[in-house]
């Protein structure tokens, strides 16, 4: 595999430069297959698969959690930008809808583990 795969501690560059790839090992890690099965391949885990399940880890480790961007995309010594992503807002009439009815859960004993899900409107009992 191209980049730096084999380097310890490291995500592959490949990684980096090919969303597709991303997209890819995201799948095969989700249905817990090899790369190879997932382009077709018998199923055995290669030793090209393991490498790259390796490389996908260590990627999803170097991923912050909460913006989702990794560090050395913000970092010009390590070939970043620090101007490589410009904030955007987007309203989610769910989630809105979802925060609205938060607002009428009770903030003492009697509101705790309550739960807020959306439901489709033809599924909910009172809309039916």
């Amino acid at each position: 595999m191209a980049g730096s795969a084999g380097e310890p501690g490291r995500a592959g560059k490949r990684l980096s430069a090919d969303p597709r790839l991303r997209a890819e090992l995201e799948l095969c890690e989700t249905f817990r297959i090899p790369h190879s099965r997932f382009l077709g391949g018998d199923g055995r885990w290669t030793e090209l698969d393991r490498a790259k399940a390796l490389a996908w880890a260590r990627w999803q480790r170097s991923v912050c959690s909460g913006c989702h961007t990794r560090l050395e995309e913000w970092d010009r010594e390590r070939g970043g930008d620090p101007h490589a992503y410009v904030t955007g807002t987007l309203r989610c009439p769910g989630c809105e809808l979802i925060e609205q009815e938060r607002d009428r859960v009770p903030q003492d004993r009697s509101g705790y583990g309550v739960k807020i899900q959306l439901l489709p409107r033809d599924q909910h009992p009172d809309h039916t």
